[in-house]
């Protein structure tokens, strides 16, 4: 069903896109739920649908919930757009804001310019906003509001999703994969996007076929063991991306920890491969040392070596430093480990971030 919710927005954006009429859009639309992946997706594609590229940087603004401030909201909704039709705010982590801003948000989206939208999405296990709350009713009830509950998905609309995802790619499967794909891993898009890119990686380059073998071989056993997906997120320096994939993994009842082991598994391999391909050693050599049992190992290493190229080797050893010291951090009791997590993803993705904290030891 949350595909399909997603699908009645795709198409009302498309319509405002080929007609402009002022009413096929609402001015509020709030994603509710644990399955937000089409979601975010959706709206980058309205972002980039219905904005130039030239005016985005006028008629865009993008606020995190944690970080909304109510006086710099109710600025940009209320005021007309520049050189454009519409303007657009994005407000993700929408769960995170404080209580105290409630009012203040609330104020600002009743007073949206005929002209604004806005994209609210709100990580929650029910798809379906707080009626207790002030801003909760109002979801509900305003007529310029439009609630889209994204539900996680049925077992069968995830399978058919992953046959679209697997087909989009081009990519052969034998008969029973994308079930499996289910079995292994949930429902949850994101994780399951994350090891469709994986399996593209593992296949056969020649054939692009998929085994059940290779399903079995690839993939995590367990939903909380696969943080794939936001491992590459962090070593692309991600850190938007990267804060939302955590969120979700937590929803899902992620050990923390767990988490850190991984990213610094992740990490010491990059630092590796990269290491080891300047010392001149070629991808079976650099798949040895790093111990990957694999006949498709060419795709791994090309894809740590690409992961490298976002940091230099000393910004490497740096991330190992910065992981391995606030996991013990954690484990002694000195820094929450919720906090201290966030805090190393935004070391990690900051450029410059790094070298900073070897210098002041912030």
């Amino acid at each position: 069903m949350s595909i399909a919710n997603i699908g009645q927005f795709d198409n009302a954006v498309q319509k405002k896109k080929d007609t402009n009429q002022k009413d096929s859009l609402k001015g509020v639309y709030i994603f509710v739920g644990p399955e937000l992946f089409s979601a975010a997706k959706s709206i980058a594609a309205a972002v980039q649908g219905l904005l130039s590229e030239n005016s985005r940087d006028f008629n865009f603004v993008k606020l995190h919930g944690g970080d909304v401030d109510p006086d710099t909201l109710s600025s940009f909704v209320s005021c007309p757009p520049f050189m454009s039709e519409l303007r657009i705010a994005h407000l993700p982590a929408f769960e995170e804001l404080p209580p105290k801003m409630e009012e203040g948000v609330l104020a600002a989206l009743q007073n949206c310019a005929p002209s604004a939208l806005v994209f609210i999405e709100i990580l929650k296990e029910k798809a379906q906003v707080d009626k207790r709350t002030k801003l909760g009713k109002w979801f509900d009830q305003s007529p310029n509001a439009q609630v889209i509950p994204c539900p996680a998905l049925w077992p069968r609309e995830a399978a058919s999703w992953v046959q679209q995802e697997l087909r989009a790619r081009g990519i052969k499967y034998e008969n029973g994969v994308p079930q499996d794909l289910i079995r292994l891993l949930g429902t949850d898009q994101r994780t399951l996007a994350g090891e469709i890119e994986k399996l593209s990686l593992y296949m056969n380059p020649e054939d692009s076929y998929v085994s059940k073998a290779d399903c079995a071989q690839v993939c995590s056993s367990t939903l909380e063991d696969n943080s794939y997906a936001l491992l590459d997120s962090v070593a692309a320096r991600d850190l938007e991306g990267s804060l939302t994939l955590l969120r979700s993994l937590r929803l899902a009842g992620h050990p923390e920890q767990r988490f850190l082991y991984n990213l610094a598994q992740q990490f010491r391999r990059v630092y590796l491969a990269a290491f080891l391909r300047e010392q001149g050693k070629n991808s079976a050599e650099i798949a040895k040392e790093l111990d990957l049992k694999t006949q498709y190992y060419e795709n791994i290493v090309q894809r740590y070596l690409k992961q490298a190229q976002a940091y230099n080797q000393d910004e490497l050893r740096l991330a190992l430093r910065r992981i391995r010291d606030g996991d013990a951090a954690v484990k002694a009791g000195l820094r929450a480990a919720k906090i201290e997590t966030e805090m190393i993803l935004f070391d990690l993705c900051t450029p410059g971030r790094l070298a900073k904290q070897q210098w002041t030891g912030l």
